[in-house]
């Protein structure tokens, strides 16, 4: 099992370990009477052997860092003009025209659209009484089968076929009260703006068309974190409501769609996922948009830089926000034997990474040579970064284990066991003092003091083991191997609960 963890600057920390092994050497077999030279040893790592890969960041870090928007908003004062102005080089800041947005629910595929509003509507032509629901089958030549029934499953009150494959509200224009919205009588979501079907080849699918600014009110507290306008960070909100307008403005997926409603665009929740506090930052932007050359711009984004942006379409900048991030260092634990499997190349003899040199340890990883007794593999830093799980290209693979990054600390919470800055003494803390401290069987500390996931306790790694502290157990000194048991596998997503979900390929 991988040990992936990550130390973050705020507000939680974690970190990570691996045991020392001997790498060894595998010798080709040859015959009796041939003498053994240099060239015949090839320098092959035990599979066991332990590699500590240390990270920046969280995306692909084009364009905005959102956590980096938060961090120059709530420390540096900055407002959203100043923030794009930083991340995105080259661009102005302009009107759009008013205009609505087709969106994929992708959630919806290979269904038939069933749909209801409280207030009413109409489909075919035809009104929908409030409580009445419309059954959509798109048919070929963009129409649709359309059967009407009271409630969502009642009787069946009349039937026809349409040219025009759209239930829509009572009202057309933007900024309706929620009893106007269309329901999916399946109670997963309800959208402003007019619902349709279409066929994707003979695939049914089903499509949203709403005015654009209203699709942003579901768009941007998936994409951020409403809860910043309540620390500081309203003008990350106003920053990530542009970026966010600025992306959907150059979509053009498909002929039915012009984008979707996952991170494969941008996330979108419909009308039940809005927040006041990013509404506000919605309506208080509204129609602006980055522009170049006198047309908006692909405003790509990413949860965090880890302290540099990546550059492509926007110059690559440093980003000191981004320290607000819990991802800004991280720490992965892994084998020479993961990482030779995640390449295909038997067993592991060499790792070397062309940079790009923006940042420490060189910047982010643009190439990736894997050397193994199978032969070798060169791939680029996303595609390294993907094989092997990471939350960045910005990464370091070393043999044998690294102690945690050094990060600040957050400033104490009362009553926290964590809390050795200016407070009661850790538990872990005092329990380590309790047994001789460095002088004791565990020796020195490996790193600060880290969370458990899901705040579930406190740990602190030693050369000769772990203390951990949870409030049934108390605090307790166990074996390396057994932190593995509270640690999940992998490294999760941008999506995490909490967490902005602005993740590759779109971070739009």
């Amino acid at each position: 099992m991988r040990l992936a963890l990550f130390a973050p600057a705020r507000p939680r920390r974690r970190a990570s370990f691996a045991l020392a092994a001997v790498p060894v050497l595998a010798v080709a077999a040859v015959g009796a009477s041939h003498v053994l030279s240099p060239d015949d040893v090839a320098p092959v790592v035990a599979a066991d052997t332990p590699y500590t890969i240390t990270g920046h960041g969280h995306g692909h870090g084009r364009g905005m860092g959102q956590w980096g928007a938060y961090g120059y908003a709530k420390n540096e004062g900055w407002a959203a003009e100043r923030i794009l102005s930083h991340y995105y080089g080259g661009t102005t800041l302009d009107a759009a025209p008013g205009a609505a947005i087709t969106v994929r629910l992708v959630g919806q595929d290979d269904r038939q659209l069933d749909v209801y509003s409280d207030a009413g509507g109409s489909v075919a032509g035809r009104p929908l009484a409030p409580g009445e629901a419309a059954h959509l089958q798109p048919t070929p030549g963009g129409g649709a089968n359309v059967v009407v029934t009271q409630g969502c499953g009642g009787e069946v009150l009349w039937q026809a076929q349409t040219d025009h494959p759209w239930v829509d509200p009572v009202d057309l224009a933007p900024d309706r009260p929620a009893d106007q919205h269309l329901r999916l009588c399946d109670g997963s979501a309800s959208y402003r703006g007019s619902l349709g079907v279409a066929l994707d080849g003979t695939a049914p699918r089903v499509v949203n068309s709403v005015d654009l600014d209203d699709y942003l009110l579901a768009v941007v507290p998936a994409e951020s974190r409403p809860d910043w306008a309540d620390t500081g960070g309203a003008e990350a909100l106003r920053a990530q409501a542009i970026a966010a307008r600025s992306y959907a403005s150059t979509e053009n997926r498909t002929s039915y769609a012009d984008t979707c409603d996952t991170q494969d665009c941008q996330v979108y929740g419909g009308s039940g996922a809005e927040d006041p506090r990013t509404t506000d930052a919605v309506r208080s932007t509204s129609r602006s948009v980055l522009v170049r050359d006198g047309a908006p711009v692909k405003a790509e984004f990413s949860a965090s830089t880890g302290g540099w942006t990546a550059g492509g379409d926007f110059p690559a900048v440093e980003d000191r926000g981004d320290t607000e991030s819990p991802h800004h260092d991280w720490v992965v634990a892994t084998t020479a034997g993961e990482i030779a499997s995640a390449f295909g190349v038997g067993e592991l003899h060499d790792v070397v990474a062309v940079r790009n040199g923006s940042g420490a340890d060189g910047g982010r990883v643009t190439t990736l040579k894997v050397t193994g007794s199978d032969g070798e593999v060169e791939v680029g830093g996303i595609e390294a970064r993907r094989a092997l799980d990471l939350r960045s290209d910005w990464f370091t693979i070393t043999e044998g284990a690294v102690a945690p990054p050094t990060v600040a600390e957050p400033e104490p919470e009362l009553n926290s066991p964590g809390n050795n800055v200016g407070g009661p003494v850790s538990p872990v803390d005092e329990k380590y003092r309790e047994l001789g401290g460095a002088a004791s069987t565990l020796g020195a500390p490996l790193g600060p003091q880290m969370m458990l996931p899901n705040e579930a306790g406190v740990f602190r790694l030693y050369t000769g083991g772990v203390i951990i502290w949870t409030q049934s157990l108390g605090a307790q000194v166990v074996d390396s191997s057994v932190l593995r048991e509270w640690i999940p596998d992998g490294t999760g997503s941008a999506g995490d609960a909490g967490e902005p979900s602005g993740e590759e390929p779109v971070e739009g």
